[in-house]
């Protein structure tokens, strides 16, 4: 901790930098408009619970806290721009005590955090990575005090920092990997494995939660976002660490972190989750595309390493100043580009600027309906937080999973009149819906639906575990078909009949489906009724092989949702 001492006249500096900092981001946080993530994550906040479909709870306990405060952006963002100063302070003291009592640290160290553009960026914007680097920095603070002397109470903050890390953001649990591999001794001792217990224990809720929705978060990150080898990958994510880690600085650090010669115990440690976080997402860029945010927590490390590493005095430290002079006025210049729409930038009037004007002309067109989106979960988030009114996003096979997928919205606009705004267009589409164009040049296309019905839940049930058909003759499959809903669904319905497919997939993509004829006596699903039959289709166009099988539907103009789980499939 920052010991009394350690505020000396040269503190001053430090302090009045985090006092502008707070009230820089105060303003940055009132006059951004919201984001498409963080419009998602305050929808979160509204419906408070252990987990989310992608993240734990602790961004959407923040926001929630801070909306109780303010009901706007600045009520989003204020625990986040208070967790930022913190972290800061946190990140100061966790500096070498030798180091911040010399001329000019302070000044270095206000270099370091001004350059970084993360820093900048989770300064005021509410999302998972806002407590990560928090909870990062305390969950440092807490292990170097454990190093020092491991006891009960060293051992307790350390327990409560790591839980802090989890229901942050998952990435929480690579930090604390790294953190034990680069000290396997703490398996050796006693206290570690409390800290440890303690914070699975308070960790059990958000099992708890996967457990009871069937690991959806782990689903999702581990298995539904792998798209398999992508050349491109790999330097897209080698440039992305560059440019958001400051392409002037990141090098300097690994020039320190290969040059170094004598590194402190806990300065070991922290080369360890910088260079473990870089080679990690590096293999991983060979399974997907890497997010330029995954590596937000090597932004703790860097600043300790090269603010204990730097000569203030050598060339280092004048490249440190230069590198400033020049970073900071621009870093400045492009937040206030996101406050203020005067840059004919197409980034920041989709993301910021123009979601205000685009929601309330969506909410003219509504009036009292309700919305339908498909396939993106910001907009209807959005469209709930600018307009205050009720919206959903169904999904299909073109698009990933959400927690909109999780939320039982999709009941409450059962039966209802409903405006439905499409995401992707086809040409069934532009002939049949409403085009709309605002006055910023944008467009969508919109359809009123009197009686609206979808059926976006699992409710077929496959009996086998695999599956043989033939390519020549005609094939049957036995279904039971249930009813998920407190309500009938109309399968002969006016506007949104349901059209039951068989999907054939291989490596992740579909190569081809076939309609499933269903009885003409069946019309109505009721309430917990289940339907037994047997389909024909054939399979001429489809090549012999192994395949994964599922069965889907369309309603109307919701297509392709998968109503069954995969099972195998062999065409012979």
């Amino acid at each position: 901790m920052i010991k009394l001492s350690d505020i000396s006249r040269p503190a001053k500096t430090l302090t009045c930098f985090l006092i502008g900092w707070i009230i820089l981001n105060l303003l940055q946080a009132a006059f951004t408009p919201l984001n498409h993530d963080e419009a998602y994550y305050w929808m979160y906040s509204k419906y408070l619970a252990w987990g989310y479909f992608d993240h734990p709870p602790m961004i959407a306990l923040m926001i929630r806290i801070g909306y109780f405060i303010f009901h706007n952006e600045l009520g989003v963002r204020l625990i986040s721009v208070i967790s930022s100063a913190v972290s800061l302070v946190v990140v100061w003291a966790l500096t070498n005590n030798g180091k911040r009592g010399k001329a000019g640290a302070e000044w270095i160290f206000i270099m370091l955090a001004g350059t970084l553009p993360l820093f900048h960026i989770f300064g005021f914007m509410a999302t998972p990575d806002s407590p990560l680097l928090l909870f990062t920095a305390l969950f440092l603070l807490a292990f170097k005090k454990f190093s020092g002397q491991d006891k009960f109470q060293t051992a307790f903050l350390l327990g409560i920092s790591m839980a802090a890390l989890m229901y942050s953001k998952y990435h929480g649990a690579l930090l604390i990997i790294f953190v034990i591999l680069s000290n396997l001794r703490l398996l050796r001792t006693p206290w570690f494995y409390f800290s440890a217990v303690l914070a699975l224990v308070l960790f059990l809720p958000h099992i708890n939660w996967q457990f009871v929705n069937g690991f959806p978060s782990l689903r999702f990150h581990l298995v539904e976002r792998v798209s398999g080898f992508n050349p491109g990958n790999i330097p897209d994510y080698l440039l992305n660490l560059l440019l958001i880690h400051n392409p002037l600085i990141f090098p300097l650090t690994l020039l320190f972190v290969f040059r170094k010669k004598v590194f402190t115990s806990f300065e070991k440690t922290l080369v360890f989750i910088l260079v473990g976080f870089i080679i990690f997402f590096f293999i991983q860029s060979f399974r997907y595309h890497i997010e330029p945010q995954w590596t937000a927590i090597i932004t703790v490390p860097m600043i300790i390493i090269l603010f204990n590493s730097l000569d203030f005095h050598s060339a280092e430290g004048k490249y440190l100043r230069n590198t400033a002079i020049f970073f900071i006025p621009l870093i400045l210049f492009a937040r206030i580009a996101f406050m203020i729409d005067f840059l004919p930038v197409h980034f920041l009037k989709k993301e910021y600027h123009n979601t205000r004007k685009r929601e309330d002309a969506i909410a003219r067109l509504a009036g009292d309906r309700p919305v339908i989106f498909t396939n993106s979960y910001q907009e209807p988030s959005e469209y709930t937080f600018y307009t205050g009114r009720f919206a959903l996003s169904l999904n299909n096979l073109n698009y990933r999973k959400t927690q909109y997928d999780i939320w039982n919205f999709e009941e409450k606009v059962h039966g209802k009149e409903i405006l439905y705004v499409p995401h992707y267009l086809n040409d069934y589409i532009t002939e049949n819906f409403t085009k709309v164009k605002f006055p910023w040049g944008d467009s969508t296309y919109v359809k009123v639906i009197k009686d609206f019905q979808s059926l976006q839940k699992e409710c077929v049930i496959l009996e086998r575990k695999s599956y043989a058909f033939s390519a020549t003759a005609s094939d049957t499959i036995h279904l039971k078909i249930f009813n998920p809903y407190p309500f009938p669904i109309n399968l002969r319905h006016q506007e949104l009949p349901v059209v039951f497919q068989i999907s054939f997939l291989k490596n992740g993509y579909r190569e081809v489906k076939k309609n499933l004829e269903l009885p003409a006596s069946v019309s109505i699903l009721n309430v917990n009724d289940t339907l037994k039959l047997d389909c024909s289709f054939t399979l001429e166009d489809l090549p012999a092989g192994k395949y994964k099988m599922a069965i889907g539907s369309e309603t109307g103009y919701l297509y392709d949702v998968y109503n069954s789980p995969f099972t195998d499939a062999e065409v012979k």
